[in-house]
């Protein structure tokens, strides 16, 4: 008898597991990232970057915790940290302003990065970033190690001019 019912409950999982999915699956297209409005510094160690974020869901997205590292070769030049966890209401379409407290690794490292950016050298730039959060009930967790800076501005529609106005 135990075994009967481990083998319905097994089956019952098999069933429900694929249409979670395709649940996450469409969630995850009624949210996303349309543009970055603005990025400001603020003082020495932080910039405040205003992204405009569409949430077609019913839940309030919350992001609790986010960093991200930028290489140049194998080497961490700069980083950035969430300071604030940034919230977007449900079914909404909204400007949302997160607060970053900026690590520079290497100084010089960073002045050569920028001068590649600046070249349209973008060989051997990666970025790591990590996201956690919550999007109503279920928890968002991600992460990326090295990937090419080019499909990282992708994610966000920018290209390399609009990074190029932001390192002046």
């Amino acid at each position: 008898m135990k075994k009967t019912g481990l083998l319905v409950l097994l089956a019952a999982l098999c069933i429900v597991l694929p249409s979670c999915r395709r649940m996450a699956e469409k969630t995850r297209e009624k949210i996303r990232v349309e543009a970055v409005e603005r990025v400001e510094r603020q003082g020495f160690s932080g910039i405040e970057v205003v992204v405009r974020v569409v949430n077609d869901t019913r839940y309030r997205l919350l992001l609790e915790r986010a960093s991200f590292d930028l290489y140049a070769g194998a080497n961490c030049v700069c980083g950035a940290v969430l300071a604030e966890p940034a919230e977007v209401a449900r079914r909404t379409t909204a400007s949302v302003a997160t607060q970053w407290r900026l690590r520079i690794v290497d100084p010089l490292a960073l002045y050569a990065l920028v001068r590649r950016v600046r070249r349209n050298d973008l060989e051997q730039v990666n970025v790591s970033f990590s996201v956690e959060g919550h999007g109503g009930p279920a928890s968002v967790n991600f992460s990326r190690e090295k990937m090419p800076l080019s499909e990282f501005l992708n994610i966000f529609d920018l290209d390399l001019r609009e990074l190029k106005n932001y390192f002046e």
